[in-house]
C-alpha cells in the first residue's frame, strides 16, 4: 500500500510541475516588466505592474516606507528619476526564487545597480523580496522590499 501511495505522490507532484513552472514563468515575467520599466525610468510602465489603488501597494526601499503606488510615485520615484544628476545605467533583478500558493506568489531575487547619482558613479549589489497577487490582469506587485 504505501508503495501504490508513493506513486500516487509522484505522480501528482509530476503532474503539476509543469503548471507551476508556467506559473512561475509568469510571475518572473512580472517582475521582469516590472524591473526593466524602472531601469527606462518608465513611471506608468512600472504602473502597470503594481496594485495601483490606495495603500494595496507597499514598499521597504532601504530605510523608505511608502504605503500604496500614489505615494511611491509621487514622493519617490517621479522625483528620483527626475533628479538632475542622476542616471540609471544598469537596473537587473535576477536569481529568482518564486512560491506560489494559489493566487499568492513570493519571490526572492538579487539586484545589480549600477548608476549616477548626484553626479557620482555608484554601483551596489542588493537583494529583493516581493509579494505579487494574481490578479483578473495577471500578477501584480502588492509589496516589495529591497536593501
Amino acid at each position: 500500500m504505501s508503495k501504490l501511495l508513493a506513486q500516487a505522490l509522484a505522480v501528482g507532484l509530476f503532474a503539476t510541475a509543469p503548471a507551476f513552472a508556467h506559473e512561475a514563468h509568469d510571475v518572473e515575467a512580472a517582475l521582469e516588466a516590472y524591473s526593466g520599466a524602472l531601469a527606462a525610468e518608465d513611471v506608468a510602465g512600472a504602473e502597470a505592474w503594481v496594485l495601483p489603488d490606495g495603500e494595496d501597494f507597499t514598499i521597504f526601499e532601504g530605510a523608505g516606507t511608502n504605503f500604496g503606488w500614489a505615494d511611491y510615485r509621487d514622493h519617490h520615484l517621479a522625483p528620483e528619476f527626475a533628479a538632475e544628476g542622476f542616471d540609471i545605467d544598469v537596473y537587473d533583478w535576477n536569481d529568482y526564487d518564486i512560491m506560489i500558493d494559489g493566487d499568492l506568489a513570493v519571490a526572492t531575487f538579487t539586484i545589480r545597480m549600477e548608476y549616477v547619482s548626484h553626479g557620482e558613479a555608484r554601483e551596489r549589489d542588493a537583494h529583493g523580496t516581493a509579494i505579487l497577487i494574481r490578479t483578473e490582469n495577471g500578477w501584480r506587485l502588492r509589496h516589495l522590499h529591497t536593501s
